[in-house]
């Protein structure tokens, strides 16, 4: 049986993605993390531990990946606070992750990393860059596959669920960036390509484009939950102008929705030039379908 060590596993991605690994009988999960309590629910699953990281450093990563055939990083954030820097943790951390698996011989390195990091139009967008720009230096001692997706959909995503919820809630909601162009993809899809990935050997060290099969703006998403959910929350394209005021405004609430940062992003149309995704499946699933399950 195969060892595959997964740091990032109490995210959303990272839950479906054991749950569906867990499925594999050759597999043996381990999940890294500080926090045990936050993936109390996946300790359950067949072929699947948990094991506590105290130090972020090569040292102690090293112990932990004795015996691990793969290596799958999920750790990232969408809001910077001081305790965690985007360069932080989508820079510096990958790094020492990659060289602790060079030096533990484990066979394959995947990294999950932003569609569009390349044009570095935010602090987010930059560090995920740097990042990716560090891993690929080592490409030739660990294979290493950096996974750049759009926005993710399924159970407990951030932003379908999230905007469905505000909807519901609020009589009007005004669209900030209602322009944006999104290629979303299913958790499920993106989970099947690291579950190939993991099985496959005939890919090189190499980043992977990864969106749905349809692109959306911002406004068609919204206005998409809004009618097959039958919402009545109003829908208001904000001019470009109010954008930056409003979202400063929005910046100080307790929980982040949005930021200035966030904001910078948007403005970067989150879609494929090639889309990876056909590399390893047929057909991508629907999100019209996926908010018709909701």
């Amino acid at each position: 049986m195969r060892l595959v060590t997964i740091f990032g596993g109490s995210g959303f991605i990272g839950k479906e993605l054991i749950i569906e690994l867990s499925k594999n009988p050759n597999l043996h999960i381990q999940i890294v993390s500080r926090h045990e309590n936050k993936i109390k629910d996946l300790k359950v699953l067949p072929n699947v531990k948990f094991s506590k990281i105290n130090q972020f450093n090569q040292k102690e990563i090293i112990d932990l990946l004795k015996n691990s055939y793969a290596v799958i990083n999920l750790i990232g954030i969408l809001h910077e606070n001081k305790f965690n820097t985007f360069k932080q943790i989508h820079t510096d951390y990958p790094k020492i992750i990659q060289e602790a698996c060079i030096k533990s011989k484990v066979s394959k390195f995947i990294h999950m990393s932003a569609l569009k990091s390349e044009t570095k139009q935010s602090n987010y967008l930059e560090s995920k860059f740097n990042g990716e720009h560090e891993l690929l230096k080592s490409k030739n001692k660990i294979k290493t596959y950096i996974l750049k997706p759009s926005i993710v959909f399924g159970k407990n995503d951030k932003f379908i669920n999230l905007f469905y919820k505000l909807m519901k809630f609020f009589p009007f909601m005004s669209v900030i960036s209602h322009q944006s162009l999104f290629q979303p993809i299913s958790v499920k899809d993106l989970n099947a390509i690291i579950a190939q990935l993991l099985d496959n050997n005939k890919f090189e060290s190499r980043l992977f484009n990864l969106g749905g099969h349809q692109k959306y703006s911002f406004y068609q998403i919204l206005k998409l939950l809004k009618q097959t959910k039958k919402i009545k929350c109003l829908l208001i394209k904000l001019p470009k102008y109010l954008e930056l005021p409003l979202v400063s405004i929005l910046e100080l609430s307790p929980y982040k929705i949005i930021t200035r940062d966030n904001l910078k992003s948007l403005k970067v149309d989150n879609i494929c030039d090639v889309n990876h995704a056909y590399e390893f499946l047929t057909n991508l699933k629907d999100l019209k379908t996926y908010i018709r399950e909701l």
